[in-house]
């Protein structure tokens, strides 16, 4: 009978890649001072900042999605409301509605 041999540990490690680039001198004075600030090597801190505007692009591309989205469903209602083949609720029950919350009565579904 064999002895069951113990699995071995896999350490997985991010790759990491160098990367190297000329960077002008002021920059590089903005950067050490932004690293300084937070107590960060200066390549950790260029990675934050990377990683960090990187997030904000995404966002901005996900919000932008979104907003295009919204826009053709507000468009296709619209163009619904033009057809008539939406009900609307009457303006005076919309007032009523609001007239009757300001004065503090409530309003049942039923009514």
């Amino acid at each position: 009978m064999r002895k069951a041999t113990p699995k071995k540990t896999v350490i997985k490690s991010t790759p990491v890649s160098p990367l190297s680039f000329r960077m002008p001198p002021a920059l590089r004075a903005r950067l050490r001072r932004f690293a300084k600030e937070r107590n960060l090597a200066e390549a950790e801190a260029l990675r934050l900042v990377v990683s960090e505007h990187l997030d904000q692009v995404e966002n901005e591309r996900e919000l932008a999605a979104a907003e295009r989205w919204q826009f053709k469903q507000a468009y296709a209602t619209w163009q619904r409301y033009l057809r008539g083949e939406l009900d609307l609720v009457p303006r005076e029950e919309i007032q009523k509605i609001f007239a009757d919350a300001r004065a503090g009565r409530l309003r049942r579904p039923t009514e």
